[in-house]
C-alpha cells in the first residue's frame, strides 16, 4: 500500500510540536529560576557577616560563614549594597573579621605582611580576592596602594566596579584593623549607626595617638595619615581634622610629623 503525505501539513505539525516543547522547557526553566531567586532572597549578607564576626570573636568554628560569603549570589549582594554607607559597613566588617580569622588559624601568615595583604586568601561571591582588594579596591574606590591615595587604578576588576564605594571616607582608616599593635580596635559596624561609629572610632584613635608639642610647634600624627594622605586631603586636610577634633588650637599651624607604626602582631584587640 502506498503511503501519501501532505508535506505542508507535516511541516506545520512538526513546527507546532517544536514550539510546544520549547514553551514547556521555558516554563520549567522559569519555575527553577523563580525557586532559586526565592531561596536567594532569604539570604541576608549582613547577617552572615555578623555571624562570621561573632564566631571569630568568640573563638568558635567560623568556616561555614566563610563558605556562605563565598557562595553569596552577586545579584543579592548588589541588592544589599546600594549605598556607600551599606558598602562601608559590610566591607569593614568582612575585612576586620577575615584578618582575625586568617591570623588566628595561621599566625605565620604575618611573617610576610606584603603577601598576607596582597595574596588571595578567601572567596567572596565566587571571586577569589585579597585584603588589599577589600581595602584599596572596595573601601577606597580602587586607589593604587602605593600612590598615597592620589592615583586611581584604571584597570580595576569588574568585582571592584560592582561593589566599591563612590566617595572615600578617611575615617575608615581608624576602623580597619590589620592585626598590628598600632591598629584601631575591632568593632562591628552597622548601617544604621555607621556615621556615629566612625566618628567615635576616629576621635578615640586620634586622641590616643596624636601628640601636639606647642613649644616645638609640631604635631605628631599616626603613620596612617601619611600612607593615605590624599584620603585626608594632604597636610591641610590633616590640620583641619585635628582642629575640628580640638587636638590642636584653631589658630595654630604646626609642622606635621608622622609617628612610627608598631607592626607587632596583636590579635583579639576588640572594642
Amino acid at each position: 500500500m502506498e503511503l501519501k503525505f501532505n508535506t505542508s501539513k507535516t511541516i506545520c505539525t512538526l513546527i507546532a510540536l517544536f514550539f510546544s516543547m520549547f514553551l514547556v522547557a521555558c516554563g520549567t526553566c522559569k519555575k527553577e529560576t523563580a525557586a532559586l531567586t526565592l531561596a536567594q532572597q532569604q539570604v541576608d549578607p549582613f547577617k552572615i557577616s555578623k555571624h562570621f564576626y561573632d564566631a571569630v570573636k568568640e573563638g568558635q568554628n567560623a568556616e561555614k560563614y566563610a563558605k556562605q560569603l563565598a557562595e553569596l549570589s552577586p545579584e543579592i549582594l548588589k541588592k544589599n549594597l546600594q549605598t556607600d554607607t551599606q558598602k562601608k559597613a559590610f566591607w569593614l566588617n568582612v575585612y576586620n573579621t577575615y584578618v582575625q580569622y586568617l591570623l588566628k588559624n595561621n599566625p605565620d601568615l604575618y611573617q610576610d605582611r606584603s603577601a598576607f595583604f596582597k595574596d588571595n586568601h578567601f572567596v567572596i561571591v565566587g571571586e577569589e580576592t585579597s585584603l588589599d582588594v577589600l581595602e584599596h579596591g572596595l573601601l577606597r574606590n580602587s586607589r593604587i596602594k602605593v600612590s598615597l591615595g592620589y592615583a586611581k587604578n584604571p584597570f580595576a576588576s569588574g568585582f571592584e566596579k560592582d561593589f566599591r564605594v563612590e566617595e572615600i571616607d578617611w575615617r575608615i582608616h581608624f576602623a580597619l584593623n590589620c592585626g598590628a599593635k598600632s591598629c584601631p580596635p575591632v568593632a562591628y559596624y552597622t548601617v544604621e549607626d555607621l556615621r556615629q561609629q566612625l566618628e567615635a572610632s576616629a576621635k578615640k584613635y586620634l586622641k590616643k595617638e596624636v601628640d601636639y608639642k606647642k613649644e616645638e610647634e609640631e604635631v605628631y600624627v599616626p603613620a596612617l595619615m601619611s600612607w593615605f594622605r590624599a584620603d585626608f586631603g594632604g597636610k591641610e586636610g590633616v590640620i583641619e581634622i585635628l582642629k575640628n577634633y580640638k587636638l590642636i588650637p584653631s589658630n595654630e599651624d604646626p609642622k606635621v610629623e608622622f609617628l612610627d607604626y608598631n607592626w607587632e602582631l596583636d590579635l583579639d584587640n576588640y572594642r
